[in-house]
């Protein structure tokens, strides 16, 4: 069932300071929309710096940046930076689109953005860590109850939410770009939702199945299908943790073609099925 269209938040109007703050807080909010005609351009969105959050909790958005499209899919989250030429909006594919969303000013926020987009694509699980969720949720509850009167709250909040991105980006930090670990790293994410096996990681790679699981086990000491697994799995419970889909839906979001073995791999992993997970979590 989808949800109905809703937004909670808007701008956040800072309190005024006599010192400079270099990171504030502009817009928060929780929204889903069903909406073909949800669409923005970064190249119109005025001239003024921004750094834009949005993460996804159920249903799917699409980035175009680059003359390539990212989905985001629940678990995942983009980071933009504003102007900048790429463009976000509800896919014709997607029935809907729910996220948290942070929008974000001032100059330290602008390079600690940059730094982190030199090293990922903009749409990545690295910048949903849960400590960054988990903040981003604060500050909107925050927001929403107006606690954040006073503006050094509102600057520490937005620094602790952009240094959980940077510590949740820590994996792409410590490889060169052309790593290849990296960069199957950034093709497991890209495809994720796909039934991908390891002979189209290896395809990818440029390597024989045999000779690219060697030098990938060397890499990230463990097996392709163990990491692969793993990425799954985090997605898995993010979805379990944030959304309404049935275990059905989830596990096909996250690349099984079977329930039944979605079960089984939760299980083994976690020491309980995704159902009962599910409202653990909710109570």
């Amino acid at each position: 069932m989808v949800k109905k269209d809703f937004c909670s938040g808007g701008d956040f109007i800072p309190p005024a300071t006599d010192v400079p703050l270099n990171i504030m807080l502009r817009w928060y909010g929780h929204q889903n929309t069903t909406k073909s005609s949800y669409f923005f351009d970064g190249m119109r969105r005025g001239s003024q710096e921004f750094t834009l959050w949005q993460y996804t909790l159920s249903g799917c958005g699409m980035v175009e940046f680059d003359g390539k499209s990212y989905p985001v899919n629940p678990g995942e989250a983009f980071l933009l930076t504003i102007p900048e030429r790429h463009r976000y909006y509800l896919p014709e594919t997607s029935t809907h689109w729910e996220f948290l969303y942070l929008g974000l000013s001032g100059s330290e926020v602008m390079r600690i953005a940059k730094e982190l987009r030199k090293k990922s694509l903009p749409v990545s699980t690295a910048f949903a860590s849960d400590d960054a969720v988990n903040t981003a949720k604060k500050i909107i509850r925050s927001c929403q109850d107006k606690e954040l009167n006073d503006p050094t709250d509102a600057s520490t909040l937005s620094y602790r939410f952009m240094m959980a991105l940077v510590s949740g980006s820590r994996f792409q930090h410590t490889l060169p770009q052309n790593d290849p670990l990296l960069q199957i790293h950034q093709f497991c994410l890209e495809h994720l939702s796909e039934d991908i096996s390891v002979e189209e990681m290896a395809d990818f790679a440029g390597y024989s199945r045999s000779h690219f699981c060697r030098i990938f086990n060397n890499l990230a000491g463990k097996s392709p299908h163990e990491y692969l697994l793993e990425l799954r799995m985090r997605m898995a419970v993010r979805m379990l943790q944030n959304n309404d889909l049935s275990v059905k839906e989830i596990a096909s979001a996250c690349g099984f073609a079977e329930t039944g073995y979605f079960c089984k791999v939760f299980r083994r992993l976690h020491n309980t099925t995704p159902a009962s997970f599910r409202k653990k979590q909710l109570n």
